[in-house]
């Protein structure tokens, strides 16, 4: 029988994801935090499913994770030399400014630095790290991809972020595989080791 992880890495990442979450919809245009706020439900949905109780072991799981994080600054890149904050300003007509300088410390310099320090947590199989992998897998790879064909057709053009959007899909959809394919065989793993355990006892 599985032993019940512990329940505090879930409530301290739902009360920072929450707050996260809160302070997008207050100060970002909406349509960028509505995104945010389902990219945060996604990525804890698809965390507490699949790798809280079994965190990650396959080093090959965190290194797709980590080329995804490394593609995801290649597309912000993309979004940062087009001009992204004030694009999706423009886009919807949002009475609330977006600085790029905001941009940049936020969501390319705090993010990146979060991914990575979610890479290292992951190697050491901590719950929360693992919290980052389905962030990227669902919200950033996956959602993220999907918004930016869909802001070409409002806007009927070019919007920043469209030329490596598909990137995302192809890196999400790796990391999904790999994340559910490792949860099976950990499943496997304790139930293999399951019998040996009560002829030990």
């Amino acid at each position: 029988m599985t032993k019940r992880p512990e329940p505090y890495s879930a409530a301290i990442m739902a009360i920072l994801a929450v707050a996260f979450c809160v302070w997008a919809l207050l100060t970002l245009p909406i349509q960028g935090a509505v995104i945010l706020v389902v990219a945060s439900v996604l990525g804890y949905s698809g965390w507490m499913a699949f790798s809280y109780a079994r965190p990650v072991k396959s080093r090959k799981v965190i290194a797709v994770y980590l080329c995804a994080v490394g593609f995801q600054l290649i597309h912000m890149a993309e979004e940062y030399t087009g001009g992204f904050p004030h694009e999706i300003v423009e886009l919807f007509d949002s009475p609330r400014d977006w600085p790029e300088k905001e941009f940049l410390l936020v969501f390319v310099f705090g993010f990146g630095a979060l991914y990575f320090f979610a890479g290292a947590g992951a190697l050491y199989r901590i719950r929360v790290a693992n919290f980052f992998l389905w962030w990227y897998a669902l919200g950033a790879g996956l959602l993220n991809g999907i918004a930016h064909f869909v802001f070409p057709i409002i806007k009927g053009g070019y919007f920043p972020g469209l030329y490596t959007a598909g990137g995302h899909f192809i890196m999400s959809g790796l990391l999904i595989y790999f994340l559910i394919k490792e949860n099976r065989l950990l499943k496997a793993e304790e139930r293999a080791a399951g019998p040996i355990q009560s002829l030990v006892r």
